[in-house]
């Protein structure tokens, strides 16, 4: 579905306003990795044993609390570099903090029932460690990544060419159009150096009954709300725990989305060659709430079986 400027500029203001009026209780439920992120980075490492072993250059972008950037730094051998890029600046702020000690497994369980399924299948003590800017050299590049876009700025903004990693968790969903998530699964690959991995999560919602039926009628409420017009195939508004009155846009992304995605960055002649090195389900009770696409930027020499 393509939507007008003023209807997606709208969609993106209900999203961020969500985002700063529930930045706390959303971070509570988002201490912990994703289970993806795990075989994600194994499947990089695998396809280049050196990855571990590097002073690594990352690109995060809707890094929230920063807790991708304390997952790596468990994971690689030196400190890292991080351009991390998100409009919430308090989530971002309380990435900073030293993570919280682990709830009680009661607690934890409450607080993950009440979210979005995403976390459920997270062992309780599977909670992170030091504070991300212990580990990480990050530079906090505070912006609407949907607005950027739409003004042309987006790609300025970024590393070009340089990053080892370049990641988007839990934003993709989040931008209205396919246009706009072309171009942002575009920009991560433009900011890889040759040999470089960009890695994407697509939320799949809609596997979840729970949530599809959640969705359905969460977005007929912010429909009629905020007068939006009618939505196209895999796009809802979904609500907060029992917070009144908030909305945030979200796709469910197909797999078919996903191959035609594809398609049009390698039609795309600014960007660089790259090759698919695993797509897989995962994360959430069944193990198939995120959909995760692993992409290398050919080196020059494999540019041809690319």
């Amino acid at each position: 579905m393509s939507y007008d400027t003023a209807t997606i500029r709208q969609l993106n203001t209900l999203t961020s306003e969500f985002y700063a009026r529930e930045a706390a209780s959303f971070s509570a439920t988002r201490q912990s990795p994703w289970h993806g992120w795990e075989r994600a980075w194994d499947a990089a490492a695998a396809a280049d044993p050196t990855l571990a072993r590097r002073a690594l250059s990352v690109l995060d972008l809707g890094c929230g609390n920063l807790r991708f950037e304390r997952f790596l730094a468990e994971r690689a051998g030196s400190p890292l570099a991080v351009t991390a890029v998100d409009n919430c600046t308090p989530l971002v702020k309380d990435g900073r903090q030293p993570a919280p000690r682990p709830a009680s497994p009661q607690a934890a369980g409450r607080q993950r029932a009440s979210a979005d399924s995403l976390d459920s299948a997270v062992p309780p003590h599977a909670k992170q460690g030091p504070a991300a800017s212990e580990r990480a050299m990050v530079d906090f590049r505070p912006f609407d990544i949907v607005e950027s876009l739409l003004d042309g700025s987006f790609a300025n903004r970024l590393p070009y060419g340089t990053c080892d990693l370049a990641v988007a968790f839990g934003l993709m969903h989040h931008l209205p159009t396919f246009a706009l998530r072309t171009e942002t699964l575009a920009a991560l690959l433009r900011s890889l150096r040759p040999g470089g991995f960009a890695i994407a999560s697509l939320w799949q919602f809609l596997n979840d009954a729970r949530l599809a039926g959640k969705a359905a009628a969460v977005t007929d409420e912010g429909r009629a709300a905020h007068s939006l017009p009618p939505f196209g195939s895999g796009d809802h508004l979904l609500g907060w725990q029992h917070a009144e009155g908030v909305y945030r846009f979200c796709h469910h992304t197909g797999d078919n989305e996903i191959d035609d995605l594809l398609t049009a960055i390698r039609a795309d002649p600014d960007t660089p060659p790259f090759r698919e090195v695993a797509r897989f389900s995962d994360d959430g009770k069944q193990n198939n709430l995120n959909r995760y696409v692993v992409l290398q930027r050919c080196e020059p020499q494999a540019d041809s079986l690319c």
